[in-house]
């Protein structure tokens, strides 16, 4: 039997001029690219959580000679945002590239587990918005469309 899933997304072209991020987030991000650490692969990726509190949690790519060892900008947020305040609720998180023509780049397999789970957590999903440094923003409504066959555990294990 043959099924389809939709994947459900909004582009904001010339995102920095609509207001879809609001002004301090956008220059959280932009400084934050300066402090990436990305020697490797010379792709500095910067990424702010907005919790429910209003509070803003800052990650940046951490590159390491051992890839594997390396955490995505991404990551870094979610994770601090959760070691930070387990019990309080993602509203957003926010990722952007010092790319400037192409597509914003999307989060890496154990990035959108990262985030999957991060919405398990606090059973409902968050905003995340997707963009390059200059032009385009993608934004989702929760981490579904990006992940459609998740991993999750069992419940009896």
């Amino acid at each position: 039997m043959k099924k389809q899933r939709s994947i459900h997304y909004e582009l904001h072209e010339n995102w920095r001029l609509s207001g879809l991020v609001p002004k301090e987030i956008e220059q959280k991000l932009e400084d934050l690219l300066k402090t990436a650490y990305a020697p490797y692969s010379n792709y500095p990726v910067s990424s702010v959580v907005l919790l429910e509190n209003n509070v803003h949690i800052v990650g940046t790519n951490q590159e390491n000679a051992a890839f594997p060892s390396g955490l995505c900008g991404e990551r870094v947020a979610v994770l601090a945002a959760k070691a930070a305040y387990p019990l309080e609720a993602i509203k957003a998180v926010y990722i952007m590239t010092a790319e400037t023509e192409r597509a914003p780049a999307a989060p890496c397999g154990s990035c959108r587990q990262v985030l999957h789970e991060s919405e398990l957590r606090q059973s409902k999903p968050y905003q995340l918005f997707l963009m390059n440094k200059t032009k385009n923003a993608l934004e989702f409504n929760g981490i579904q469309d990006l992940l459609p066959f998740s991993f999750t555990l069992p419940n009896n294990l």
